[in-house]
């Protein structure tokens, strides 16, 4: 077990919980080796956190859990069987929280790699407010 440093809390994590992404993040190609961490007080978000960047954290969510009619079509490349998050840009004021719905992160449960990916005949965005009701 390793551990991980996330607002002052240090979360375990095994090698099994790794995901690789050998393409890092778009805009950010040094990073390649992350996990996710559940933020138990605000399900259904979460922390994708970079191992090897103490400084870089972010804050995601399955679009499908808050969007009902979230139904992107992905690359061919893209496996069936992945799981998707996007990025959530937390605000100060609630109210102006957006969520990156055109450019998911995949992940590969079953070897654990993961991939971020810009859709492109779509009519998702990249800053689309969190449902307010």
């Amino acid at each position: 077990m390793a551990t991980i440093m996330i607002k002052g809390h240090q979360h375990e994590y095994s090698d099994g919980d790794v995901i690789t992404f050998t393409e890092g993040l778009i805009g950010l190609p040094q990073i390649r080796r992350a996990v996710v961490v559940s933020m138990n007080e605000f399900e259904p978000f979460c922390w994708l956190a970079p191992i090897d960047e103490a400084e870089t954290r972010f804050v995601v969510v399955d679009p499908n859990l808050i969007f009902d009619n979230y139904q992107p079509k992905f690359h061919s490349s893209a496996s069936k069987n992945v799981q998707t998050y996007a990025i959530v840009t937390i605000a100060s004021d609630w109210k102006q929280t957006t969520i990156n719905l055109r450019a998911p992160i995949l992940i590969n449960p079953e070897d654990r790699t993961g991939s971020q990916q810009i859709l492109t005949d779509t009519q998702y965005h990249f800053a689309e407010r969190l449902p307010q009701d």
